[in-house]
């Protein structure tokens, strides 16, 4: 029996399925939302049980753990110099509300394996670490080391890898399981920028609208007073209040890095106070109307795209106006290939007509490698020969722990086929009642311990 025989007679047996799942569940149960650093723990008391937590099943099933003082963590099989990782993160976004099971409690619904993080990022954890088992419990020696990198903070900054890369060299390759099968090849650099602008139009009291950076906004509001009846329409709601009207608009959410997806609630509204003669077409409202209603950069002059990763996309995602400021926030997933300064000068052309200064709050390179280096292809035929279709790499505009570690690619564990059970509104990464699939979850085993294999070959 070959590896990859061996492999798939591994995740097939029913003690092995229930074992992952039950070590799923008690990662499940724990909170793991990063906060601050409470004493030694640095993203707080509940991140560091999950780590301890994952330390305890990695030492049960006899891999020697290293706790980097629970920045991160590390977990090893093997005694080579040379190492591959897997890198996962067990910190989770909030749960939320609306949820039809408990998000802390693993629920198994037919082929869904319910809870928050299951998809992001711990039934990864668990993947990968029965990956890992697989090898160990078989007896296969690889050429190398397995380094299952565990992090804490993904989902906030990713300061737990510029932490590990103090303390231990990075392994010659790695994959995070954070994205979909294939190969994710490159991933668009991420910036976001705030544009101050003077003082709202004279008649408008408040403007607000998106509440976080990386979403296309879907409410936005504000507060004018109008000297004529204001009317609803399919977007607009009106109301009369003591300042005047409040004017809500509702768009469609999406995340920043899918905008296609999305309407602008921004925008939306920018356009009902123009068009309704509430403020004129000139200065401030205009611009922000324009830049908010495409996705592409072209109002603010940064539009540009190329065959690896298609467009740059310009969000405009929150905005908090008042009679003495407007703040205005961009976030831009841009072409590798270019200099975000450069970005950053061409919207500063683009404001300064309307006295807007511009101040970057984040900024992180993209990354892209080769579909036609060894490696990838390794990841790729994995891939294939278990999913049983042709897979080509892709790039995206999403972000990974693969844009903070040298040499470091997504790889899984989402199946795009598998990811629609509940619509389009919940059973995702960040959404209410996220799950990961049963054929996702073991089928994923098998995948990374073909790439396993199939790296081992190429070294």
């Amino acid at each position: 029996m070959n590896i990859n025989e061996a492999a798939k007679a591994y995740f097939e047996r029913e003690d092995v399925r229930q074992s992952a799942i039950n070590d799923l569940a008690e990662i499940i149960a724990i909170p793991s939302v990063a906060g601050e650093r409470d004493g030694i723990y640095p993203y707080g008391r509940v991140c560091a049980q999950a780590l301890d937590k994952a330390a305890e099943l990695a030492t049960k099933y006899g891999f020697t753990v290293e706790n980097h003082d629970y920045h991160c963590m590390s977990v090893l099989y093997g005694d080579s110099e040379t190492e591959i990782g897997m890198v996962c993160h067990l910190d989770v976004v909030p749960a939320g509300d609306d949820w039809s099971v408990e998000p802390y409690a693993l629920t198994v619904n037919e082929n869904l394996l319910m809870g928050r993080g299951t998809h992001d990022d711990k039934g990864p954890f668990i993947q990968s670490l029965y990956t890992m088992r697989f090898f160990k419990e078989s007896g296969i020696k690889l050429p190398y080391t397995i380094r299952l990198i565990l992090g804490s903070d993904e989902e906030v900054g990713s300061s737990d890898l510029e932490y590990f890369v103090t303390v231990r060299k990075p392994p010659m390759f790695s994959f995070t399981p954070d994205s979909e099968f294939p190969v994710c090849i490159g991933e668009k650099g991420i910036l976001t920028v705030e544009v101050e602008f003077p003082s709202l139009p004279e008649g408008v009291d408040a403007l607000r609208g998106g509440t976080v950076s990386n979403a296309v906004p879907g409410k936005a509001f504000a507060i004018v007073k109008a000297d004529k009846e204001l009317e609803n329409t399919e977007s607009i709601t009106v109301h009369k209040v003591e300042a005047g009207y409040r004017i809500e608009a509702t768009g469609k959410a999406a995340h920043a890095a899918m905008p296609e997806s999305g309407v602008n609630a921004i925008n939306l509204l920018c356009e009902y106070l123009v068009g309704n003669g509430i403020v004129e077409n000139s200065g401030i409202v205009p611009i922000i109307s324009a830049s908010t209603g495409e996705y592409l950069g072209k109002t603010l002059g940064i539009n540009a795209e190329n065959d690896d990763f298609g467009y740059l996309t310009c969000v405009g995602s929150v905005i908090k106006g008042d009679p003495g400021k407007t703040v205005q926030c961009y976030n831009i997933r841009y072409l590798p290939e270019t200099p975000y300064q450069e970005i950053v000068s061409a919207i500063e052309r683009a404001v300064a007509p309307c006295g807007g200064k511009v101040t970057v709050t984040s900024q992180s390179d993209g990354y892209f490698v080769s579909a036609d280096d060894d490696k990838i292809k390794a990841l790729t035929e994995a891939c294939e020969s278990v999913l049983g279709i042709e897979c080509k790499p892709y790039t995206m505009g999403g972000g990974t722990y693969a844009r903070w570690l040298p040499n470091t690619v997504a790889f899984g564990s989402a199946i795009e086929s598998e990811r629609h059970y509940l619509g389009d509104e919940r059973g995702g990464p960040h959404q209410r009642d996220e799950y990961i699939s049963e054929k996702e979850f073991f089928g994923g085993m098998e995948i990374y311990s073909r790439a396993l294999s199939n790296l081992a070959g190429i070294l």
